[in-house]
């Protein structure tokens, strides 16, 4: 919330188009039930919008500001949850974790685990999470395994494919960055990270922007950080 307060005039355009794709992606479904996962700050989304389409909106994130919280008293079919989008893997990880500095390795079964989504949603939207899953994660494990012999590439992947395949077709929209850039002080661009070790679905429509994140240079004190946003209907 601090770097949005600093960054208001670089964020309210990726905060609009987010929002903008958010409802015409909600245009076509049912309007029983619909489920954001990482509903964070709701900077983007459409929340009024949404209560008044929808029979329910779900927010379901690892923990809801107290904010939030205060602010989706006054919907009277907004809920929100209190769950892990990984399906539980940072209990895995932190459960093990003397395990896990002992063998110095990560023998563990990852792959069992994957968020279970409600039966009865009708529209789902992965709200700029699918880059930062397993973020937390990964810089737990650096902490506690003194080793290289990890393949965090690979865990980032397993992690994105599990969230991505929980998504139901026809039902999904879904937000996310898939790159960073970095620009020098001169606004010249110095390298570009990919953020996605997956390939996305072509989807029924999408849309493709440039999200200035940070131009005072507090995210990294010698570059900006911009992010290339991808919003997709599928």
């Amino acid at each position: 919330m601090n770097r949005y307060y600093n960054e208001q005039e670089s964020w309210n355009a990726h905060l609009s188009k987010s929002k903008d794709f958010i409802l015409k992606s909600a245009k076509d479904k049912n309007k029983g039930k619909v489920v954001v996962l990482g509903s964070g700050w709701l900077l983007d989304l459409p929340l009024d919008e949404l209560s008044s389409q929808f029979e329910e909106v779900v927010l379901i994130d690892i923990n809801h500001p107290k904010p939030v919280l205060h602010k989706i008293k006054k919907y009277s079919n907004v809920y929100a949850v209190n769950a892990d989008i990984t399906g539980g893997l940072i209990e895995l990880f932190y459960s093990n974790r003397k395990k896990l500095k002992k063998e110095n390795s990560l023998i563990l079964p990852i792959n069992q685990y994957q968020f279970h989504l409600p039966n009865d949603a009708d529209f789902v939207i992965s709200l700029n999470i699918l880059c930062q899953l397993h973020i937390i994660l990964i810089d737990y494990l650096k902490k506690i395994i003194a080793s290289d012999s990890i393949d965090y590439s690979l865990l980032e992947k397993q992690i994105q494919e599990s969230h991505l395949n929980i998504l139901p077709k026809n039902k999904t929209c879904i937000i996310t960055d898939i790159e960073e850039e970095i620009i020098s002080p001169e606004d010249v661009l110095i390298g570009v990270n990919p953020l996605l070790h997956i390939k996305l679905p072509e989807g029924n429509f999408s849309e493709q922007w440039q999200w200035k994140f940070d131009n005072r240079m507090t995210y990294r004190d010698d570059a900006k950080t911009y992010f290339n946003t991808k919003a997709i209907d599928f």
